[in-house]
């Protein structure tokens, strides 16, 4: 049993925000498991107070971000990643069955909907409703009921392991063929299916490790079998409860077109493996190109028996190529599928009439099985058609026909009355195959709909933060007030700004009420779109870890790489930055619009920018900007005054550069103890400290300052203007913490700011945790601290952790910090995707 959290805890951690009289405080549900208790807790207290699972509501009203799609028993599971939910086909009501929305190991015996999941993609339902989920190194089983299955006692609703091993070591890819396949290891369990005997199919996606200064061969992927009952199946013999691999190899070969199944390399990415009618395995193959390798996206098929399937003669144990012409693109449609290009292949599901139905990017496309008319449309055994989608990526034509609409299509599946759902984006959409009723939508035949996720990073608007969810939280910032923004952030970097109101009132052209949150801006698109316009109608997209900020009036600052401005959402009507606002309406501040470098010491408005990613705002109301996403990086201030800030002279509403010479590098001189505008920079957050030195989290895993004038700061000799570090080796690493700052490794920095005592706060994102460089000797978050010392007061555990110590919790990708008015660490835990607060 997990300890439950205490009432308080919440409450505790953000007093002042007016969240406990939302009915917030103690309503995040339970710690996870091995949290220690409180009367033994060292150090802050972490707590979620944003995001979760979401729902129980209507699937359109939910956020999504679907990975894997799979029907069975009148129910459309959805697999998000950290999530699976369920969409009742008559109704379209949205129900969590597991996961928490929070990367980790599954909790293997606890309860489903609460614990964590991190890959789930592929879900497939057993003969006994059993609901499995292919989870990265693990495939995971939801029992419908309780009682004995796959060789374990499982209790209904809980969540158990039985095929590979999140924990287990491996050396270059899965093994253990031929053995217990719980004791086996995967290398990335992508999708899962079950054939006619019951045997459970794996697809055991390869890996492929970036290129930096040597390529390491891609790890092939396999088709791997745990067997139901002991006998020969797909040409071996095979022991029940153990796995075997019927399809691929580990080591670089080359793909084959009528050869040996095991003898036959696949792409590092295999999307989907299901069964035909015949007991074929159908695989969708997203392909490869490298040094190594080059293979395009293909449908292949594994022959169960020896005989002529798909207009080509195959030999059982044999795997075959049913589509794709060795070339990745999107031609060829009406001509014979062999000859035609797929664009990503990343999945394919017979029909009932036994066609192929793929999901390949900006189309579904549907190989016939044999001659006769489809989907509205007469085709050829062998041919490959298009049924939805232009070709062109994107969302449009809902209501309207299929082949008229944009599509991103993922996975595809197929539900009892022969509607294909597609995974989109953002969304689940639906092509009808006949008129009538599913999922709550009315719907015409061949026309395409979209049947659940609401577009967007976030659900839950107008409701309580516990009760919404977030799709990779990752700018946080905090007013005077309370007030607590955020954006959301999904696919492509399309944004939400959101908000948790501190007080009832009137803010930004919209009546909030305390312990709420809501939609400020973005309707879910990325782009450009809005300006001068309402900002919930806008378009955003935020790319780095701080890319929101109120300033000193109580607007919120955005960095919008799409638009290459910063833009500011008016918190009430009237003048700011030189211009007439209303409330709630969105301008630009700085950009032209125009992507490049240029307009220093001119009008803000007339400059270019490069993908602006991160903002803040210092005591005098200067809005600073990291800028730059090629070679060219810098840290730029929009000045809010005429005077002398960061060294420089400026006059009111212009732009300058205070730090970087446009010259990025991960090695050699970095320019530190010189002018920083002569040296090399890569922000990734920038902020200011309580002497008005400028703070930057740069790439190079250094916390450097830029001096506000003259004089010994953090143990150094500094001259105003330039620039030192001031924490970290450089080194690549994640260690040092208790230690001096300068001695620290760190992995890959994010957001940056100070607390009330004066100490730099900054977050190691990949490491996922939460850094102080104290600047006094006292206690602080728990812990005494050495001045020029730096501490992780967060991050680091194996387990969420709400309500134990911040120390012992996991963050999964910390972005951005903030400091609430009482004194706590507010954090965005993006893989997690929640809002985090740690106590003072």
């Amino acid at each position: 049993m997990r300890p439950k959290r205490g009432a308080g805890l919440v409450c505790a951690a953000v007093s002042g925000l007016a969240l406990a009289a939302a009915g917030i405080a103690g309503a995040g549900g339970t710690a996870r498991a091995g949290v220690s208790p409180l009367s033994s807790v060292h150090g802050g207290i972490i707590s979620t107070i944003e995001g979760g699972a979401g729902g129980p509501g209507p699937a359109t009203s939910v956020a999504v971000s679907p990975c894997g799609v799979h029907w069975a028993d009148g129910w459309l599971y959805i697999a998000d990643g950290t999530v699976v939910r369920r969409v009742s086909t008559a109704t379209g009501a949205l129900t969590t069955v597991a996961g928490d929305n929070a990367a980790g190991p599954a909790d293997d015996s606890g309860a489903a909907a609460s614990s964590a999941i991190s890959g789930a993609c592929g879900t497939a339902v057993d003969g006994a409703g059993n609901l499995v989920i292919a989870d990265g190194p693990e495939v995971l089983v939801v029992p419908a009921k309780t009682g004995t299955f796959y060789g374990r006692h499982m209790t209904a609703g809980h969540l158990y392991t039985v095929a590979g091993s999140a924990a287990a070591s491996r050396d270059g890819g899965p093994d253990g063929d031929g053995g217990p396949a719980a004791k086996a290891t995967l290398s990335s369990a992508t999708d899962v299916s079950f054939d006619r005997a019951g045997n459970l199919l794996i697809a055991d996606s390869g890996q492929q490790e970036a290129c930096r200064e040597v390529c390491v061969p891609p790890v092939g992927s396999l088709v791997r079998v745990v067997a139901a009952k002991t006998g020969t199946f797909y040409g071996q013999r095979m022991t029940a409860g153990d796995i075997y691999t019927v399809a691929g190899m580990q080591s670089v070969g080359s793909a084959s077109d009528g050869g040996p199944a095991t003898g036959s390399w696949l792409g590092p990415q295999i999307g989907s493996v299901r069964p035909d009618a015949a007991g074929n395995l159908v695989l969708a193959d997203g392909g490869e190109a490298d040094d190594y390798a080059v293979l395009a996206p293909s449908v292949q098929v594994v022959a169960a028996a020896t005989g002529t399937f798909y207009g080509i003669s195959m030999t059982a144990g044999h795997i075959y190529l049913v589509a794709g012409n060795g070339k990745a693109g999107s031609g060829g449609d009406g001509g014979p599928a062999t000859a035609a290009s797929l664009e990503t292949a990343a999945s394919a599901v017979p029909d009932g009439s036994g066609n192929l139905v793929i999901g390949d990017d900006g189309q579904v496309r549907v190989v016939a099985a044999k001659t006769g008319t489809f989907y509205d449309q007469r085709m050829t055994a062998g041919d490959i058609y298009a049924i939805a989608g232009t070709g062109q990526a994107g969302y449009s034509g809902d209501g309207g026909p299929a082949s008229r609409a944009r599509v991103a299509a993922g996975a595809v599946t197929l539900d009892a009355d022969g509607n294909v759902l597609v995974a989109v984006g953002s969304r689940v959409r639906a092509v009808a195959a006949k008129t009538g009723t599913y999922y709550g939508v009315k719907m015409t035949a061949g026309d395409i709909y979209t049947v659940a996720g609401n577009g967007t990073a976030f659900s839950g608007n107008g409701g309580p933060p516990l009760r919404a969810e977030l799709d990779y939280p990752s700018g946080v910032s905090v007013d005077p007030a309370g007030d607590i923004v955020f954006t959301a952030v999904s696919d492509a970097s399309n944004a939400t700004v959101d908000l948790i109101a501190a007080r009832s009132g009137t803010l930004f052209g919209r009546r909030l009420t305390a312990g709420r949150v809501y939609v400020i801006g973005g309707n879910g698109i990325a782009g450009f779109r809005g300006e001068n316009g309402p900002a919930r109608d806008a378009e955003f997209c935020v790319s780095g870890p701080a890319g929101v900020a109120f300033d000193g009036s109580g607007n919120l600052v955005v960095a919008n790489a799409c638009s290459n401005q910063v833009q500011l959402i008016a918190v009430r009507s009237g003048r700011f930055y030189g211009r007439d606002m209303t409330a709630g309406d969105v301008y630009a501040i700085a950009g032209d619009g125009e992507r490049g470098y240029s307009g220093d010491g001119g009008p803000a408005l007339n400059a270019t920018f490069d993908e602006p990613s991160s903002v803040a705002v210092d005591r005098h109301g200067n809005v600073l900007i990291t800028d730059g996403a090629g070679e060219g990086r810098f840290v730029r201030v929009i000045a809010a005054t005429t005077g002398t800030f960061y060294n420089r002279k400026m006059t009111a509403g212009h732009i300058y550069t205070v730090a970087g010479d446009g010259k990025s590098s991960f090695a050699g001189d970095d320019g530190d103890g010189g002018p920083a505008l002569k040296a090399a920079v890569i922000p990734q957050a920038v902020g200011t400290d309580a002497a008005g030195n400028l703070i930057i989290t740069d790439a190079n895993e250094h916390v450097r300052l830029v001096a506000a004038r003259t004089g010994t700061m953090y143990g150094q000799k500094m001259t105003v203007g330039h620039i030192y570090s001031i924490a970290g080796s450089g080194e690549y690493g994640s260690s040092g913490s208790g230690g001096p700052a300068g001695k620290a490794s760190f992995e890959f920095l994010g957001g940056v700011t100070t607390d009330r005592h004066g100490n730099v706060v900054f977050t190691d994102w990949s490491a996922g945790r939460v850094w102080v460089l104290a600047v006094s000797t006292g206690t602080f978050y728990g812990q005494a601290m050495i001045s020029g010392h730096v501490y992780v007061v967060a991050g680091g555990g194996g387990a969420l952790g709400d309500g134990g110590s911040a120390t012992h919790a996991l963050l999964s990708f910390a972005f951005a910090v903030a400091v609430s008015p009482t004194g706590s660490l507010l954090v965005t835990d993006g893989n997690d995707n929640r809002l985090r607060a740690i106590s003072p």
